[in-house]
């Protein structure tokens, strides 16, 4: 996992930011904030485990149209919160509600349960249905879990493939075809409400030599073409650890992603010792932001402040939050 340079320095930048006693603001519009799901059986995250990396998808509702799925491109980098950045292939090796909380945050939208599988239980399972027609053609389950050994984006794309035709066949999930889950029951009866679901692949474009991003508007599109929405893109915030406790950011993100939320840069304030939670933002448009994600955390003042220029939201965790 790494840290980029410029995220480093910012951390220093808003640490000074965060704690001035002049407060200083710059009008300008208020950002927008996307609305609430409505009540809905939500996401699942589907791990494959295989020897040539992990791959992902995302299956489900968001709440705004039916099921769908969603796979992750292995070489786009996120942020995982509390920890910096990573690939999606290595936060996937993450314990897995690490790594379903690393994918959220990539999403902006809260995924609830998390799973384990394998290629040999995803072979069992098209065979038990009799293979699965790819192309005008019943293929085996071998046949098709064989493309997963890919590398990268081709082994993203496989596994598109074989969810497209576990989707479109009479294949019923079972706990059996899971490895591991953290409720094996939601879990099955969410994998098996996407039969017939649109299968979508996530793109990420190299941005630098070896440097791959799916972007917040590619995000957004993708959510809509699996899901139906959410139609907005999730609100950026930056998070400062100022009270020392391991594991803050992650319980942070728990708080606020299923918010509407994001969190682009993680890291540490200057000095652990703050005894109150601030949430800073760059404008008096934004105070009511800022409130909600004081209400979403439980704690804290509210201060307007220099902006970023990368996030409306800064937080800076105080020994107040606790979880």
């Amino acid at each position: 996992m790494t840290r980029r340079p410029w995220a480093l320095a910012l951390v220093g930048v808003l640490m000074v930011v965060a704690t001035a006693d002049a407060v200083a603001s710059r009008d300008r519009p208020a950002t927008t904030v996307r609305p609430l799901a409505p009540a809905a059986p939500g996401l699942a995250l589907l791990v494959v485990q295989h020897e040539a990396g992990p791959l992902g998808a995302v299956v489900g509702t968001t709440g705004f149209d039916g099921p769908g799925v969603l796979v992750l491109p292995p070489e786009a980098i996120l942020t995982i919160p509390g920890q910096g950045e990573a690939t999606v292939a290595e936060a996937l090796q993450l314990p897995p509600g690490q790594a379903a909380t690393a994918v959220s945050n990539l999403l902006g939208v809260w995924i609830e349960h998390v799973a384990l599988t394998d290629p040999s239980r995803l072979a069992a399972l098209i065979d038990r249905a009799g293979g699965v027609q790819i192309g005008g053609a019943t293929v085996t389950g071998e046949d098709v879990v064989t493309p997963l050994a890919e590398p990268g984006a081709a082994g993203a794309r496989g596994l598109s493939v074989a969810l497209e035709g576990i989707t479109g066949s009479d294949a019923g999930w079972t706990a059996q075809d899971l490895s591991n889950a953290d409720d094996r029951r939601a879990v099955v009866e969410t994998l098996n409400s996407a039969a017939g679901a649109r299968v979508t692949l996530l793109p990420a474009v190299e941005v630098a030599s070896g440097l791959f991003q799916s972007s917040p508007e590619a995000v957004t599109a993708a959510l809509i073409e699996a899901f139906g929405g959410p139609v907005e893109e999730a609100v950026p915030v930056i998070v400062l650890n100022g009270n020392g406790a391991p594991g803050i950011g992650e319980l942070v993100a728990e708080k606020i992603l299923p918010g509407g939320f994001r969190i682009v840069v993680s890291g540490n304030a200057s000095t652990f010792d703050h005894a109150e939670t601030l949430v800073v933002v760059g404008s008096s448009n934004d105070v009511d932001l800022a409130e909600r994600v004081r209400d979403l955390l439980g704690v804290g003042s509210v201060s307007v402040s220099v902006g970023s220029g990368i996030a409306p939201v800064t937080i800076v965790v105080g020994k107040d939050f606790i979880g």
